[in-house]
């Protein structure tokens, strides 16, 4: 029963802090949008963040296999509570300008990948193997509660009090959490020896091999990189753009709009957690991605100049609406799959590297697409942009479902 517990407790850090961050990620944009109004403005926030991150990655499963990843986990929350914190101090003063903004965006991204990727890695050394389904899933609800609350309080915030409240939340969620983490139960086997640069080129190399040589997740690697050049990226970019500057809904409604899909991506976990715990999630899974990724030409089709014209404010609110809780209860179907797949497919001594590589290689198209989609709103109608990303992202998951092997079941797994 002790495994419950420490799932417990890394639950309840994450609760907390996400709490903090979802209402902090739907007011960045509103800020920059209301400071600028500028479409390529807000790329550039987003490609301070990913840049960072993806340099990192590799480094950051390294220290995961090194270092305790609980110890980690509890450090990265502190730090970024007190980040935050400081970031409220410098908004109260009316000093914060975009290039502060930039900078923290930068301190951020390098936390952050301290923080999500050796810690990421913690899971399946806490839970059984046969429970790992049902755990992803309570923590895919657990981190999606919060931003079912998070995404309207945090607009409410913003056109009220402005960002500097927002800002003293997110840096209390974070210290917060980092105390609850610390009453976690967890030991580590990390690799020991003194790290030289020959040592960590190697190291790294053994996550990049684990991670090619293995049909499935090579397969996953390779899909990833293509969908992410247009999909991550359309809703860190296009989709605030186009709430905001182009169907003009209120902060207010921009914030229960993010809401709203984290409504359809709670009731995506919950049937994972219980009614699919232990169906073939593999097979609903290929049919759920070139469901979610034809979708976004419906995005295409509510932004055309017609479309809003037609309809009033809160007929769109509806439309947006109906579209979002579908989006966020099909990505449930596709995420934790993958995630459960690679937990069991990857032993806990070269999972901190092989996960980095992972997201690595999987993100590490999406600067492409933030920059492109910061030209491309600057350049060509909206509706255009959907209708372009949204067709290459159907036939993109196509193909992938159609490479993608077979995975084997907990038993088969098991047994190897």
């Amino acid at each position: 029963m002790g495994w419950k517990k420490n799932f417990a407790l890394i639950a309840l850090g994450r609760l907390v802090s996400i709490l903090g961050s979802s209402i902090q990620a739907v007011a960045i944009p509103l800020l920059v949008l209301d400071l600028t109004h500028s479409g390529s403005i807000m790329a550039k926030m987003a490609l301070f963040y990913m840049i960072p991150r993806i340099i990192i990655m590799p480094f950051a499963g390294l220290i995961g296999d090194r270092i305790n990843r609980k110890h980690l986990m509890v450090w990265m929350d502190y730090l970024r509570g007190i980040l935050v914190i400081i970031l409220a101090y410098i908004a109260y003063k009316d000093l914060l300008s975009i290039g502060i903004l930039y900078l923290s965006q930068i301190l951020m991204a390098i936390m952050d990948n301290l923080f999500m990727i050796p810690t990421g890695a913690m899971i399946p050394d806490i839970v059984p193997k046969e429970q790992l389904t049902r755990a992803n899933s309570i923590m895919g609800m657990i981190n999606l509660i919060p931003q079912l609350i998070g995404p309207a309080a945090g607009g409410v915030l913003y056109g009220f009090y402005g960002i500097k409240i927002i800002f003293l939340i997110n840096g209390l969620s974070f210290l917060i959490s980092g105390f609850s983490e610390m009453f976690i139960e967890y030991h580590q086997n990390v690799l020991k020896g003194a790290l030289t640069l020959k040592k960590v080129v190697l190291e790294i190399k053994e996550g990049l091999v684990f991670v090619w040589s293995h049909s499935i997740l090579r397969i996953i690697v390779l899909g990833a990189m293509a969908i992410n050049v247009f999909l991550s990226p359309m809703f860190q970019v296009l989709y605030p753009y186009t709430l905001r500057e182009v169907v003009k809904f209120s902060p207010q409604q921009f914030g229960y709009l993010e809401s709203i899909f984290i409504v359809g991506a709670l009731i995506g976990n919950t049937l994972l957690a219980t009614f699919f715990a232990k169906r073939d999630v593999w097979k609903i899974m290929k049919r759920s991605l070139v469901f979610v990724l034809s979708l976004v030409l419906i995005f295409g089709v509510l932004t055309l100049p017609g479309t809003l014209s037609r309809f009033n404010i809160w007929e769109m609110f509806i439309f947006f609406s109906t579209l979002l809780v579908l989006m966020g209860f099909l990505v449930q179907f596709v995420d934790v799959p993958i995630e459960v797949i690679f937990q069991r497919e990857t032993p806990t001594e070269i999972r901190g590297r092989a996960f980095s590589i992972l997201m690595l290689m999987a993100q590490g198209t999406m600067p492409i697409g933030i920059a492109m989609y910061g030209v491309l709103l600057d350049t060509m109608a909206i509706h255009k942009i959907y209708f372009l990303g949204g067709g290459i992202l159907t036939v993109t998951g196509i193909l992938f479902i159609t490479f993608l092997p077979n995975v084997p079941t907990p038993e088969e797994s098991s047994s190897q």
